[in-house]
């Protein structure tokens, strides 16, 4: 397994890049090199709501399978079963689910050579999904890559930054965990599930085989790419701090020197209420059942 490349010595700051890099979402400013990336939310603006709309039931059932019956699978459905699923969880799953789900928003524009093969909704029950957090295909070759979120809320003796980074290193943790010795097959059956429901063939096909030969190694005791996605949403008012690009450098920049992965991406989001995505898609199911 080759490591992760660690880059310059000194931190950097990442380039700003434009608001149609994000797909012409407005309310957000995001920083990136192509493999880390730092998103603010400043608004959940209209733009936001519309690219919400056309991803939620590929992101919740996959996308092959809600292309088959766009009215069983429409947005409004798709909200009534997430919110079946959040409301009655406590505090920390809700910011978990929620982290979750803005991370699958944001990530085919943030990392856009990477495409999703997750599923959101844990097939069997509502309880929270055993699998991987996020898994993905690269789309210009035969590489996957294992995600994990972690999302949490500033207190008061933290700042963005220190907050992110202890989720970031905690994720990085974590999914060592879930490649390492001891790996549990029944994940990447998950995995190897999902991929067939969200792309299509033979992208699909590859996906699968490439699931079945890692789940192989890590079984054995063998190594294999473990390439990864670690993501961090942060919750925490905007005018008292912010995440800032140098510290994100910085801990990446560790977490790349403990040579763990074959390769990293990063995606850092920080928002002020992760309520205001969910009021969203509450006000969308009350206005549907009003009409």
């Amino acid at each position: 397994m080759k490591p992760a490349n660690e880059g310059s010595e000194q931190p950097r700051s990442l380039p700003a890049n434009g608001l149609p890099s994000l797909g012409g979402i407005e309310g957000l400013s995001l920083q990136s090199d192509g493999n880390t990336a730092l998103v603010v939310i400043e608004s959940i603006s209209d733009t936001f709501k519309e690219h919400l709309q056309k991803r939620l039931a590929a992101f919740c059932y996959g996308a092959q399978t809600a292309a088959e019956d766009s009215s069983y699978y429409s947005f409004e459905n798709t909200i009534r079963e997430f919110l079946d699923r959040y409301e009655k969880k406590p505090e920390s799953t809700k910011i978990g689910m929620a982290g979750e789900l803005i991370v699958h928003v944001l990530m085919p524009h943030t990392h856009a050579r990477l495409s999703s093969t997750a599923v959101f909704f844990n097939k069997e029950e509502r309880s929270i999904k055993k699998g991987f957090d996020l898994t993905f295909h690269g789309v210009d070759g035969n590489a996957l890559w294992y995600g994990e979120v972690k999302s949490g809320r500033v207190n008061e003796s933290q700042t963005a930054d220190e907050k992110s980074a202890d989720l970031l290193k905690k994720a990085a943790s974590d999914i060592a965990d879930k490649l390492g010795p001891g790996a549990e097959r029944s994940r990447w059956d998950s995995a190897i599930i999902d991929a067939g429901i969200t792309l299509q063939s033979p992208q699909a096909a590859t996906a699968k085989a490439l699931l079945r030969s890692d789940v192989s190694s890590a079984v054995a005791g063998s190594d294999f790419e473990k390439n990864v996605v670690l993501a961090s949403t942060v919750i925490h008012a905007l005018d008292h701090c912010q995440l800032s690009s140098e510290k994100l450098i910085e801990t990446v920049r560790g977490l790349k020197k403990s040579s763990k992965f074959s390769s990293m991406c990063v995606l850092s989001v920080q928002q002020e209420e992760i309520e205001s995505v969910i009021s969203f898609l509450r006000e969308v199911v009350t206005d549907a059942d009003a009409n």
